[in-house]
């Protein structure tokens, strides 16, 4: 009985160290280079759980975020110590007996909308072709990103927070006030310690060429008429014709 209970709690404690609460949404730790925006495929095991980088979308518009400046926990601390190990980018320290806690950024795609008209637009459609058959390949919608102390003040103090990808498809912040200045901030500046994926919904458009419809959570179903699978959106629109 006690070995059973020993194990249980073993599974548990493995399960634990590959997702964390962040801002109140359960995200994945990162083990692996993670973008906000980049599509991938999560391979699992006991003791891992790795994102690989397998395509990287052409937004030619930029796209609104959520922003929120969360204070560290020790839970998410610590998954930011071990995903700045390598480059130490981020100098950051954490004192759970002070009631004064260092922050990163919840960052967040806030219009889906705008998101689903980009990846159908014809600069992606190879992307959408290679998709099709890629049931696994998710979006990574938001992460958990921490800044340096300057970094993260000129982050909260923005009115607006975009995302932008240069002509090299490279990812960035853009901030701006409300009396029209802009500035520039590289993912690179900062430690992305955990993130989201939202998976794709597709359907067949009034041509009869398959779209993506929607991007929902692990935690969502694909709303009406839409489907996980891409075959499975062709194959109905193939029965009523029949």
């Amino acid at each position: 009985m006690k070995k059973c209970l020993y194990s249980f709690i073993a599974l548990l404690t493995i399960i634990s160290c590959k997702s964390i609460s962040v801002n109140q949404q359960p995200q994945l730790v990162t083990e692996t280079p993670v973008e906000l925006g980049a599509i991938g495929i999560v391979h699992d095991n006991m003791l891992h759980k790795s994102f690989e980088s397998v395509a990287i979308p052409s937004f030619k518009k930029e796209l609104k975020l959520y922003v929120q400046p969360v204070s560290f926990s020790k839970q998410t601390f610590k998954a930011f110590q071990k995903a700045n190990t390598l480059h130490k980018k981020v100098n950051l320290t954490y004192e759970d007996s002070l009631q004064s806690k260092p922050q990163y950024v919840y960052l967040q795609f806030l219009d889906r909308v705008s998101i689903t008209d980009q990846l159908n637009n014809k600069t992606n459609v190879g992307l959408r072709s290679y998709l099709e058959t890629k049931e696994r390949a998710q979006l990574v919608t938001s992460i958990a990103i921490a800044f340096s102390e300057k970094e993260l003040k000129k982050i909260s103090a923005a009115d607006e927070v975009f995302l932008i990808q240069s002509a090299t498809k490279k990812f960035s912040l853009e901030l701006k006030s409300l009396d029209g200045k802009k500035e520039q901030l590289e993912f690179n500046n900062g430690v992305v310690f955990a993130y989201q994926l939202s998976g794709f919904c597709w359907k067949e458009n009034d041509r009869h060429k398959l779209i993506i419809g929607d991007i929902v959570s692990n935690a969502e179903s694909c709303p009406a008429n839409t489907y996980k699978k891409a075959s499975k959106a062709t194959q109905k629109e193939n029965y009523f014709k029949l």
